[in-house]
């Protein structure tokens, strides 16, 4: 029986970044996985035309690799997607495999990485091991992407997890979504201690958000809004991707999901 690993990620048109998280993850799975064909895919339409525009690299979406798969004559087909929550985004990944979930013999998805309870445990531990120790006057803020999709409340869910383990000093904030940063600045002044923030990416990629939105030099962008209000910025240029610890979620996922369990 011929088995295919396909890893579905967002996608990011940064070389850099595309190495060390979404290769890293991708790398992962397949070595978890050694008696499946490694296949990846974008769902990002506009990341794969850029691609393509730029240096020329072709990379198939969902239907594409799917349909890929089916010619080729691959039977068991592991899905795995990279994604941060069950938004929008996963939602048309779903909905996409759907179309071939007749095709093959035996079909198996994986989880996103915030799916169940665990997970948020999970990703607050792989997270603090990542970062320095935090000193009394030192706090943390996460940088979500966030959407309208009612999946967003797994943002400010995360934070109430990591306060209850007890990193009172960590704060979610979104850029498309709640709590935008006026919020997480407000809750910073809550916290009397803080002078120092670090400022790190909560996305699978540190790409055009972290250097943008984060990062940027326009007046709006995380850290010049944190320096208006007197606090001290010292970002942190690395996505969830990077982390081993959030690479072995996926691993998990994917393990459960050939299983036959959900996440």
């Amino acid at each position: 029986m011929k088995k295919a690993l396909l890893v579905v990620s967002f996608g990011t048109s940064y070389p850099e970044t595309l190495r060390r998280s979404i290769c890293a993850m991708e790398n992962e799975l397949a070595r978890a996985f050694p008696d499946r064909d490694f296949y990846r895919a974008f769902t990002s339409g506009v990341i794969r035309r850029k691609l393509y525009r730029r240096d020329r690299t072709r990379i198939d979406g969902v239907v594409e690799a799917l349909e890929a798969l089916r010619l080729e004559g691959y039977e068991d087909v592991l899905l795995q997607p990279t994604h941060m929550i069950n938004g929008a985004e996963t939602q048309r990944l779903l909905a996409e495999a759907a179309l071939y979930s007749h095709q093959f013999p035996r079909f198996s998805i994986g989880a996103p990485l915030l799916t169940r309870q665990e997970d948020y445990e999970l990703l607050t531990e792989a997270v603090m091991e990542e970062m320095p120790p935090l000193a009394y006057d030192e706090a943390l803020v996460l940088m979500g992407h966030g959407t309208a999709h009612f999946a967003n409340p797994a943002y400010p869910a995360l934070e109430y997890v990591f306060h209850a383990r007890g990193y009172t000093n960590v704060f979610v904030g979104t850029v498309e979504g709640y709590p935008p940063i006026g919020e997480v600045i407000h809750r910073l002044d809550e916290c009397l201690n803080a002078r120092r923030v670090y400022v790190a990416p909560l996305m699978i990629v540190a790409g055009d958000h972290a250097y943008n939105d984060m990062t940027g030099s326009q007046p709006t962008s995380w850290t010049n809004q944190l320096l208006a209000h007197n606090y001290q910025p010292m970002p942190i240029l690395k996505g969830l991707g990077e982390y081993p610890a959030v690479r072995r979620i996926f691993v998990a996922h994917a393990r459960a999901a050939l299983e036959g369990k959900q996440g």
